[in-house]
Formats: C-alpha cells, structure tokens, sequence
C-alpha cells in the first residue's frame, strides 16, 4: 500500500487563507464601505442642492449706481435676480412703488433694500443745480456729501460788505456732475446738482441769488 502524500505546509495555510476569504461576508469588505459611504454622501449633496436651489426668491438688484433722490423706477436702474438673503430685508421683484426713489446711495450690484426705498413725495430732499465757482476736488462725484460755501462777492472800495466765507448749508448730497466750462471773469465753473433738505432750500436759493461765488466742499459719502 503506498503511502498517503503529505500536503505541504505552506500550501494548506494558502488554501485556508484563500477559503476564509471566499467565505467572509461582502458587507464586511472595506471597498464595498467605501463605496456606500461615497454614495450616501452624493444623494446627501444632491438633495441639498435641489432644496437650497428651491430657496431662492426673485430679489431687485441695482443694474447702476445711484444716489439719493434718484429714480428707482427708470429703464437700466434694476435688474432681477435669484438670490438666498435669509431675511426679508430686500425688495421682491414686482413689488417696488411706482413712485419709489433712492433713499441712499446704492451701487451697481447691491440687492434693494426696503429701507433704501421711499416714495418721491416723502424723500425731505429737493434737487437744485448750482454754478460752483471752481472744480469740485478729484474723485468727488455721485453720493458723496459736500458742504456749500459763498465766497465774497466783488464789490467796490465805497461798498460794504462781509470779507470772509460763510457756510449756507451743510450736508448736501452730489446727485449729478456736470460739465466744466469758462466764467465771465476768467478762471472755471462746474454745474452740479445737488440734493438739499426741505429746510435748507431758502438760504441755497438765497445765495444763489446774490450772485457771489459758490464752493462745494467735500467731507464724505452719504451712508
């Protein structure tokens, strides 16, 4: 009778190892964990994706700058867009005032407040253009505040009157900057218009009348 071969030892702890790998259980594999996790998180991120797109709301957005006084109403001055303010704080599209104006200054890109918005007949503010003696300083222009000074008219050796500046008005809004040209008497004049409040348009009017030199004088943005 032969003798029965003997298995070598290496080669029945490869057969053991390789059956305890057939027998271990799929869900028990690493890769397969993996996988689901990353499948898991792909519907996880979708679903948040369609919600989060679901939020959205038509908001007023400014297509310009504007300043004060200005027509919110007019062609080019808003655009639309979808937008997540997470408050109610901006203006909804199709409900903005048919007479709405700006309150403040706002700039291109900027979502509409609702407390940007006021009514024109409820914006405190008149517009008056004036004829400033001198050029306004550079980078001076829309929304910004300016004071407005009346410099000594010219007078004669018999004639008296104040030899220094006076301030008519104060914190005034730059709506608009016109175009520079020539004064009678030499040097340059600048059209500007500006916002005044209600209560300071007498004395503007006043010192435009008199006919002496009128300054702009700088001292910030309107919030």
């Amino acid at each position: 009778m032969s003798p029965t071969p003997r298995v070598p030892q290496r080669s029945a702890s490869r057969s053991l190892t390789r059956s305890a790998a057939l027998r271990r259980a799929p869900w028990r594999d690493p890769r397969l964990a993996a996988g689901l996790a990353l499948i898991g998180t792909s519907v996880v991120l979708g679903a948040w994706a369609v919600s989060n797109a679901a939020d959205t709301e038509p908001l007023y957005a400014l297509a310009q700058d504007v300043a004060p006084g200005d027509d919110l109403t007019a062609e080019g001055v808003l655009t639309v867009v979808d937008s997540h303010p997470g408050t109610g704080s901006y203006v909804r599209a199709g409900e903005l005032p048919d007479d709405a104006v700006a309150a403040q200054s706002l700039s291109d890109g900027d979502l509409l407040p609702l407390s940007a918005v006021v009514g024109g007949e409820d914006l405190a503010l008149r517009a008056v253009v004036l004829t400033v003696a001198s050029a306004l300083p550079a980078g001076t222009g829309t929304g910004d505040i300016v004071d407005l000074w009346a410099l000594p008219a010219a007078r004669t050796s018999t004639e008296v009157g104040t030899s220094e500046a006076t301030v008519i008005a104060q914190g005034l809004i730059v709506s608009q900057v016109g175009q520079s040209g020539a004064a009678i008497l030499g040097g340059t004049t600048t059209s500007v218009e500006v916002l005044v409040p209600e209560a300071r348009v007498g004395a503007v009017l006043t010192a435009v009348g008199q006919g002496g030199p009128l300054v702009l004088v700088p001292t910030g943005q309107a919030a």
